[in-house]
C-alpha cells in the first residue's frame, strides 16, 4: 500500500489490519461508524488518516492529540506507522473509548493514551497543571465535524507555542475565509495548504478536491 509517496512496512500493514478487524467485529454489537463496506473503511479511516502525514509537520512532533477520535480517526492509524509519537485520543464517548483502548491493548501500542473528555474540559485541567513542563501538544489533529473556526477554538488552549493543527478540509472550503478574523486576532501565525489527491470514493464526496491545512501557533505567546 502507498499513499502520495508513503510506503508502509509489512508490520505497519498488519497493524491496520489488525485494527480494521477489530473495528469490524465491534461493529456488530457498538455503532462506531456509518462504514459497513471493507473498501469504504479503507479508503475513510485509513486512508484519509494516513493524509494526516502528508507535508511532514508531524515529522518534528513528539506529543500529539486527536481531537474527537470517534473509532479512533486518524490517531490509531497514524500511531501504527508513526510509533515514535505520543499519542493522546480524545472523545466524550466512554462506549467508543472501550474499543479504542480495546485496540491499544490488543496491538501493544503503548505509546497510545486516552482522555475521555471535551476539549474544553482537557483543556482546563491542563491549565491547573504545574507550569513546567508544558502539558500541551506538539500537534492537534481531527477529522471531526466542525468548522474551521470552532476547531481553532477548540484546539488553540491545547497547543504549545509553535504547535500545529492539522485539519482535511475540501480545497475550496469558504471556512477559511470565515475564519480570517480568528486567524488575524494573533492567535495564529501561519496557515499552509497541501493538495491532497482526490478519493472519489468516500461517500458523499465523490469528485471533491481536497486540502490538508496546517495552522500554526505563533512561537511566542501574547504577553497578557
Amino acid at each position: 500500500m502507498s499513499r502520495q509517496g508513503l510506503s508502509l512496512t509489512e508490520a505497519q500493514l498488519d497493524g491496520l489490519v489488525g485494527y480494521l478487524e477489530l473495528l469490524q467485529q465491534w461493529q456488530r454489537h457498538l455503532n462506531l461508524t456509518g462504514l459497513r463496506d471493507l473498501e469504504q473503511l479503507i479508503d475513510v479511516l485509513i486512508l484519509e488518516s494516513l493524509d494526516f502525514l502528508q507535508g511532514a509537520f508531524l515529522s518534528g512532533a513528539k506529543r500529539v492529540l486527536d481531537l474527537g477520535t470517534g473509532a479512533g480517526v486518524p490517531g490509531l492509524p497514524l500511531a501504527i506507522c508513526q510509533p515514535q509519537l505520543e499519542m493522546t485520543l480524545l472523545d466524550r464517548s466512554q462506549k467508543k473509548m472501550i474499543f479504542v483502548r480495546r485496540v491499544i491493548s490488543r496491538l501493544q501500542l503503548s505509546h497510545c493514551r486516552t482522555e475521555i473528555d471535551s476539549a474544553e474540559g482537557l483543556s482546563r485541567r491542563l491549565q491547573l497543571a504545574p507550569p513546567m513542563p508544558d502539558g500541551r501538544f506538539d500537534a492537534v489533529v481531527t477529522r471531526g465535524v466542525g468548522t474551521v473556526s470552532h476547531l481553532l477554538s477548540l484546539a488553540g488552549p491545547l497547543l504549545r507555542p509553535g504547535g500545529v493543527l492539522l485539519l482535511r478540509k475540501p480545497r475550496q472550503t469558504p471556512e477559511l475565509e470565515a475564519a480570517a478574523p480568528v486567524l488575524a486576532s494573533g492567535g495564529w501565525a501561519d496557515v499552509q495548504t497541501v493538495c491532497l489527491q482526490p478519493m472519489g470514493q468516500s461517500p458523499g464526496h465523490a469528485g471533491v478536491s481536497w486540502a490538508l491545512l496546517a495552522i500554526v501557533k505563533p512561537a511566542t505567546e501574547p504577553s497578557r
